[in-house]
């Protein structure tokens, strides 16, 4: 007895094997897509919180030195002290003159939490305090290889040094420069620095 083969319509047949592989191609290159998608706002996500620590940081600074107006406003010695912290680490005040330091180091007394500071004292233990926080050179720091600065900004007509007791309270600019990881878009991008220094500036008057 002879049975008649059914005959498949051709909208049945299925998938052939090149309309799978362009599938898959097409799947990948949107899983491509989508991984430098997420890297990017991986990326951007650091960035941000990073510039969100820094802002922080340079907040708390502003705050010692309104907190310490007897050092920053009104002090006799005159002019006023820069201060650093370099990328490696290093801290150091001096006068805008670059003479000597306007800040006193405490001796075997300990700290002003334990001892009674004059204002140059407090400045010192503040600033010092902060930048071994910030960053001490060791991978221990909050922020290794950023650079910190704080410096006088003279009045309007005054000269070019801040003089000492002011009737109009001298400003300073606190500035913080750090490394800023980039996320490569193409082979282009891809072949140049990663890396680039950012700088966040933010201007106190006590």
């Amino acid at each position: 007895m002879l049975l008649n083969k059914r005959s498949i319509p051709r909208g049945e047949a299925g998938f052939t094997l090149i309309e799978l592989l362009v599938t898959m191609l097409i799947v990948t290159v949107g899983l491509l897509g989508l991984a430098k998608l997420q890297a990017t706002a991986v990326s951007n996500t650091s960035v941000a919180r990073t510039r969100a620590l820094m802002t922080y940081q340079a907040e708390s600074l502003a705050g010692m030195i309104r907190a310490n107006r007897a050092f920053w406003v009104t002090t006799g010695a005159g002019p006023f002290p820069t201060f650093n912290v370099t990328t490696a680490g290093a801290a150091s005040d001096s006068t805008s003159s670059g003479s000597g330091s306007l800040m006193v180091k405490l001796g075997s007394s300990g700290t002003c939490i334990s001892v009674t500071c004059n204002e140059k004292n407090l400045a010192w233990d503040d600033m010092y305090t902060w930048a071994a926080k910030f960053n001490d050179g060791t991978s221990a720091s909050a922020f290794p290889n950023a650079s910190a600065n704080i410096v006088c900004v003279p009045l309007a007509g005054s000269g070019t040094a801040c003089g000492a007791n002011p009737t109009t309270p001298h400003s300073y600019d606190i500035t913080l420069t750090w490394q800023q990881k980039l996320v490569a878009i193409n082979r282009s991008t891809a072949s140049t620095l990663m890396t680039q220094p950012v700088s966040l500036v933010m201007h106190v008057q006590p």
